[in-house]
């Protein structure tokens, strides 16, 4: 499904099914393990340690990739993942070079080599550090670019739902959990503890996060935005104090005129051809004189509106978040949340409708 997508650039397409390949081949790894199926293959026992260490990597590059308005490819320092598998080889080597038989006989504790469970012990361990210290810093790497860029939807955007890639930080976060668990898992084992349950908490985590990411990853949408706009840059303010009073208030008419806040796809371009304002201009209005970013301008202005409607009509609290501009119920307790401290529905039983008598057929009702 993931190759097969026409609305993805290449290189994020590429990234997707190889973290994906990553993934399943790490599964199958656990699962030769599990299965007992290691003793047809023994010298694949290990392997999917080394293609762990390659899912950090591939995580990040994804996101680079998908938050990218240009195609992006892997140059330069991004070699540097290779040297996580590399060091996974050189310390299990000791335990690679043990013939089938070898290794088989370190399934039984009475036919095992001592010297040789040392060697298959330091390997595993080894492998469970390198990878944990190592797809941490990747993830840490794209927790960043994400948040970065949810940044700069909210210099763009009124809305971000599908802009702010908010499902793979979830996502990530969720990986982080399992995995921290997986280093857990290892310590258990060195200490000789059993313990299956949590073996299966662990596996069902995994899961759900590797089903996410799935899920999430093929419904995401094409990311559409001007770069160059998109990213803050630090200088001195170019206008006046006087001269951004004044388009922050030309700023305030506009949203109110025809109702321009209660456009879902209302966009900083969008309200820079309704003032006839530049961009720049209105990026640093914004920033400098009111100091908010245009998500927030917007959607304050929203929940101002859906005060007044929630106090003074019966309006389901849905219709009232779709009628001021928000895509969902979500976003809108979300931003309620945030600019009012509590969500519609308290706010509706906090103050109540002034016109509970009222219904939506007579007249004047929204005069």
């Amino acid at each position: 499904m993931s190759l097969g997508r026409k609305d993805a650039r290449r290189d994020q397409t590429v990234y997707f099914a190889g973290l994906l390949i990553a993934l399943l081949s790490y599964v199958l790894g656990q699962l030769l393990i599990i299965s007992g199926a290691y003793s047809l293959a023994p010298h694949l026992v290990g392997a999917e340690i080394t293609i762990r260490m390659a899912l950090g990597p591939a995580v990040f590059f994804y996101t680079r990739a998908l938050i990218s308005s240009t195609p992006t490819r892997i140059a330069g320092r991004d070699w540097l993942a290779l040297v996580g598998p590399a060091l996974v080889i050189a310390t299990s080597m000791p335990f690679l070079l043990l013939s089938a038989d070898e290794k088989l006989a370190l399934a039984n504790p009475s036919t095992r080599d001592p010297v040789h469970f040392q060697y298959a012990l330091f390997a595993c361990t080894a492998g469970v550090v390198l990878f944990l210290g190592f797809t941490a810093y990747y993830i840490v790497g794209a927790l960043k670019l994400q948040a970065r860029h949810r940044t700069r939807m909210m210099q763009q955007f009124s809305n971000i739902e599908q802009q702010s890639l908010d499902w793979l930080r979830k996502v990530l976060l969720l990986f982080s959990v399992a995995w921290f668990f997986l280093g857990a898992k290892q310590i258990m084992w060195i200490s000789g503890i059993s313990a299956p349950a949590f073996y299966l908490s662990l596996a069902s985590i995994e899961t759900l996060a590797i089903a996410c990411f799935a899920y999430f990853g093929l419904r995401q949408p094409a990311l559409s935005y001007d770069r160059s706009e998109a990213d803050p840059v630090a200088r001195a303010p170019i206008l006046t104090e006087a001269h951004m009073a004044r388009l922050a208030d030309k700023l305030a008419s506009a949203l109110n005129a025809d109702r321009l806040y209660a456009e879902s796809t209302l966009s900083l371009r969008d309200l820079s051809d309704a003032t006839g304002a530049t961009k720049n201009h209105i990026s640093e209005t914004l920033s400098q004189y009111l100091e908010v970013n245009f998500f927030d301008f917007v959607n304050k202005r929203r929940i101002e509106e859906a005060e007044r409607l929630l106090c003074e009509t019966d309006e389901t609290v849905l219709g009232i978040g779709l009628d001021v501009g928000f895509n969902s119920r979500s976003t809108f307790n979300a931003a309620f949340l945030k600019h009012a401290g509590l969500t519609p529905s308290a706010f509706r039983a906090t103050k109540g409708p002034s016109l509970q008598s009222t219904t939506k057929s007579e007249p004047g009702v929204y005069e």
